[in-house]
This record gives C-alpha cells, sequence and structure tokens, in this order.
C-alpha cells in the first residue's frame, strides 16, 4: 500500500493506490508538474492539516456585474456583491521542511502516513469598501482525487510572506472559524462573522480526514481563492488591479518525464558486509505510523506504543530523504522500517548522493534499520511515469552508497504488492527486482482481498507465494503492511481471530516482522477500533 505514505506526492500521481480486490493498499499521490508562482506552475497530490497563507500585496475587488466579474463592484438594489481574490497563498510539508510552494498552481491540506501539508490565503479587503454584511471564502478543487470529508478553515495571526514560508517558519493557525462539508467542486466558508470591512483577513486551511487530500487552485490559475463579500446597498467600492503573469516552471518537487531505458553506468554494490541474519529469529509486531491531525511524529508514536502495550518495530514513510538520526520519530532501540520516495532519474543523477552518504553513514549500528526505496512501484511503472530499468538501477546505486557505511545492520527491503505475485495480475515480480546482490530483505504489502464477500481469507491463501518467492530468492521476508475491514456483521470477534490465525502463521514460517495498516484510509477504515481486534494485536505485541 501507499504509504500510503502517497502521491502529496502530493508527489506521485499515482500515489497510494486504494484497495481494491486485486491490488494493495493506497499511497499519497504523485506530484504533478509546477509551473512558477507570478505565472503558471505545477500541481500535485499528497498530506495533513492544510493551511493558507497571507502576504503583503494589496488586492483590490471585483464585483458581480451580471453573470461576469467586473473590474468595478457595481451597486444594485439588492445591495452589492463583491469579490475579492486572494493577496496571496501558498502550502507547506512537514516531510520537506525548508522547501517553499509560493509558485505553485495549487495549495493543498493533506493528510497521509508520509505527506502532511497546511494550506494559507490571505485576502486584502480594500479602503473604501462599505459595512460587510456577509462573506464567504471560496476554493476549488483542482484534482477529484482524494478528497477529504469536510474541511476546516482556521484564523491565522502573524505576518509572513507568499515567498519565504515554509513548514520551518510556518505561522501558527488559531481557533477553527468555518468547517465545510465537500460537495461538488468547490468549498464555501461562511466567515461572515469574521470579515466585517477593509482590511487583511489570512486564513488556514485544514484537513483531519486520514488518507485524503484537499488540492486547490492557487491564486495563479484564475480559479484561485476568493473572498466574496455582501455589502451595504449604495456603495461602491475600489477597483481590482489585473492579474500578473508569468511563465511556467517545473518545480523541484515534481517527477521527471520517463525516461527510456538507461545507458549509463551504475556503480554495483560491495560485498555485503559480515552480519548476523536481521530479526534476530522472532516475528516483531508493528504499524504504520498513524498521525492524528495537529500531532507530531514523536506524539503519535507513544500514542501507539500506548495503545498496543509497547511496538517492536514501526513502518515510517517519507517523501524525500528521511529525516537525520535518531530520526523523527526517533523510534529508540527498535529496528524500524523506513520508506521514502525519489524519482529514480534523480537518484541516478547523483543529485542525492551526499544526503544518502551521510544518512547511511550515520544510521544507528545498535539495531536492524530496514531501509526501503520506493515500495509498491508497480502502478507508477505501468502508468509511465518511470521505467523498471530506471527503477532498478536507482536502487543499485543506493545500495553501493550503504555499503559505504559499512554496517551490517542496514538492510537494503524492497517492498512490492503481494498482488503482483497472482497470475491474474499478469506481473513479474522480477521487472522491479534489481537482484540478490542489490536487496538483502523481501517486504510484501498484503491485505484481505475476502471482505467482499463476507470472510476473512485464510493465511495461508494470503500468504503462501509471499513464503514460497522469499524463500526460493534465499531472503528473509516480512510483511510491511496488512490489514482488513471489519466484514458486514462482525463485531470484532471473527477479525480478531483471523488476526491471531494470521501472526502465528507467518511466525511460523520465520516472518521478520508484520506491521498493522492502522489507518483510516480514503476508501475504508483499517483501524482496529473494537476491543477484540485491538486486544488481538497487542497480545501479538
Amino acid at each position: 500500500m501507499k504509504g500510503a505514505a502517497v502521491a502529496e506526492h502530493d508527489p506521485f500521481p499515482g500515489g497510494h493506490h486504494r484497495p481494491g480486490p486485486r491490488r494493495s493498499q493506497p499511497v499519497p499521490p504523485g506530484r504533478a508538474r509546477r509551473a512558477r508562482r507570478r505565472g503558471p506552475r505545477p500541481a500535485f497530490y499528497f498530506t495533513t492539516a492544510g493551511t493558507l497563507i497571507v502576504v503583503g500585496c494589496s488586492a483590490g475587488a471585483i464585483a458581480l456585474g451580471g453573470g461576469a466579474l467586473d473590474r468595478d463592484a457595481r451597486t444594485t438594489s439588492a445591495g452589492s456583491g463583491t469579490v475579492v481574490p486572494a493577496a496571496a497563498d501558498t502550502y507547506v510539508v512537514r516531510e520537506m521542511p525548508g522547501k517553499g510552494f509560493g509558485t505553485a498552481k495549487k495549495i493543498t491540506a493533506s493528510l497521509w502516513p508520509s505527506w502532511h501539508t497546511e494550506a494559507y490565503v490571505a485576502f486584502d479587503v480594500p479602503a473604501g469598501t462599505p459595512r460587510v454584511t456577509k462573506a464567504r471564502v471560496e476554493v476549488v478543487f483542482d484534482r477529484p482525487e482524494n478528497r477529504p470529508r469536510d474541511v476546516e478553515l482556521r484564523s491565522l495571526p502573524g505576518s509572513w510572506t507568499e515567498s519565504d514560508t515554509s513548514w520551518t517558519n510556518r505561522p501558527v493557525a488559531g481557533p477553527v472559524v468555518a468547517t465545510a462539508v465537500t460537495r461538488g467542486d468547490r468549498i464555501l466558508f461562511d466567515v461572515g462573522s469574521v470579515v466585517t470591512g477593509p482590511g487583511r483577513y489570512a486564513f488556514a486551511i485544514t484537513n483531519g480526514s486520514p488518507g485524503s487530500a484537499a488540492s486547490l487552485h492557487s491564486r495563479e490559475t484564475g480559479e484561485g481563492p476568493r473572498l466574496v463579500l455582501r455589502t451595504r446597498r449604495g456603495d461602491r467600492p475600489s477597483p481590482s488591479p489585473s492579474a500578473s503573469g508569468g511563465t511556467p516552471e517545473q518545480t523541484a518537487t515534481s517527477l521527471p518525464t520517463p525516461g527510456p531505458e538507461p545507458t549509463w553506468e551504475v556503480p554495483e554494490p560491495t560485498t555485503p558486509p559480515s552480519g548476523g541474519t536481521p530479526g534476530g529469529g522472532r516475528t516483531l509486531c508493528g504499524v504504520s505510523l498513524n498521525l492524528k491531525s495537529g500531532e507530531t511524529f514523536q506524539r503519535a508514536l507513544t500514542r501507539m506504543d500506548g495503545e498496543y502495550g509497547g511496538l517492536e518495530t514501526v513502518r515510517l514513510f517519507y517523501r524525500g530523504v528521511p529525516p537525520a538520526w535518531p530520526g523523527n520519530p526517533n523510534t529508540g532501540h527498535r529496528p524500524p522500517i523506513i520508506s521514502f520516495k525519489l524519482a529514480p532519474k534523480d537518484v541516478l543523477s547523483g543529485k542525492y548522493d551526499k544526503a544518502f552518504t551521510t544518512w547511511f553513514a550515520t544510521a544507528p549500528s545498535d539495531r536492524d534499520v530496514y531501509w526501503v526505496y520506493y515500495h509498491e512501484p508497480e502502478d507508477n511503472i505501468a502508468s509511465g511515469e518511470f521505467t523498471a530499468a530506471d527503477y532498478r538501477a536507482a536502487w543499485r546505486r543506493l545500495r553501493t552508497l550503504a555499503d559505504k557505511a559499512g554496517n551490517p545492520r542496514l538492510h537494503a527491503t524492497l517492498v512490492l504488492m503481494g498482488w503482483s505475485l497472482d497470475p491474474l495480475s499478469k506481473r513479474d515480480w522480477r521487472d522491479y527486482y534489481p537482484g540478490r546482490d542489490v536487496i538483502q530483505v523481501l517486504g510484501w504489502d498484503v491485505y484481505n482481498l475476502g471482505w467482499k464477500k463476507g470472510r476473512y481469507d485464510d493465511p495461508s491463501l494470503m500468504y503462501d507465494r509471499v513464503i514460497a518467492t522469499s524463500r526460493a530468492e534465499k531472503l528473509p521476508f516480512g510483511v510491511a503492511e496488512t490489514g482488513s475491514f471489519l466484514v458486514k456483521g462482525d463485531n470484532g470477534d471473527r477479525r480478531a481471530a483471523w488476526l491471531r490465525a494470521t501472526n502465528a502463521y507467518l511466525a511460523k514460517n520465520q516472518a521478520l516482522w508484520v506491521a498493522y495498516f492502522d489507518l483510516d484510509w480514503s476508501t475504508g477504515d483499517f483501524r482496529l477500533l473494537d476491543p477484540q481486534s485491538k486486544t488481538a494485536w497487542r497480545e501479538f505485541c
């Protein structure tokens, strides 16, 4: 599944796929190409709480005249309708803390396992605007996928600039001023209690629905955020300045155009450093880290440790180079499963050599670290985002960098969909496999596909291909994602029994770890909320 985290990136269009009868779970969407602010810039797919930013230029009012927008506000017998376009907007990404997106064609409020964004917007109601009797903020979706159930609008204090704001220096959103259910392509927030007259009004758009993204047009597109005012009749607001133009430009967060099979030489990994078999002989229990709105990684891990009596491993998702050690969150002495996504072409260009050389060199050597490059690439390759050859070559380059660290506790872990082993998928898993000289551990994402028929599939049906394939390669394996919806008519007893049987079966077959996908996804709720299921996983931990 994607990780889950995908998509925001918001990054890869194929992102985390949604659970289906023939595939694994979802991952945040991928990034689309962006154009530059003051000109077009690309849009994406991925997310967390969202916010819209305010900045310092002044925007005049544009009024509704008949069915079209006029440069001047018009007064009618029913009163004056005035439209104020956003003076500034941007968004910030937790997983890219130093990156700004002030020139993008979208703003996003996303909440994915590996992608969290906030959007900010500001409006300048010009001097001379009559008394406001009604006001609403309008934003328009730029894509139909993975929309949240509802979105919150929060007050946004302080001052910042569209061009210089990133996650690191982001403003702190205040209380909720309006909540709107997402219906259709437009979201409307009633802000009549907040907007009363001339001045600057800044808001944060936040999203608390896990596995979703409110991806919205920014002000560069012509369909950006706007503040619609109803003012006292008989008065005429100031005219609005024209929008500035610009030239589209691709940003560093967009995926490059897929290339042909690579012709460059890729360095070969060195002989694996000596070291014992990973895992220590017992199957570890874990989950995919699930962040609630406004929660830090560390706080989320502490909460989930409490829920399950102490996790033995945790699945983490990052868009880009993972955080510097000891990591975010700091998992302590437990062995983490760390997934990250980078465009293969960027990896092969050497763009990340320095960052990963440092990351591998500073990794702990007192515990196993399972590092996963671009998990579940199957759909991305099928859609043409990049080639299988580029993907395998990128893996080989990263493994070479890891070997330089001389750390036997670093394990190159390939994570694929269990579905890719099913003949019905018409896939060959080896298309994604760079070879046993590169990969040290095989990871699989496997979900209960029998839920639609009201059943929990037998563990042997779900995992026998995974086990046989891993053994044939003479590689240890783990289950990086697994889960099931609560089937119709089950109060939790049947799922709890299935969880116990699954864990026993995988432990018997010497899986290194099993991580449950404990998230409320856009396609359904996998969380273990019933006491029976939660107790079963807690017993495993």
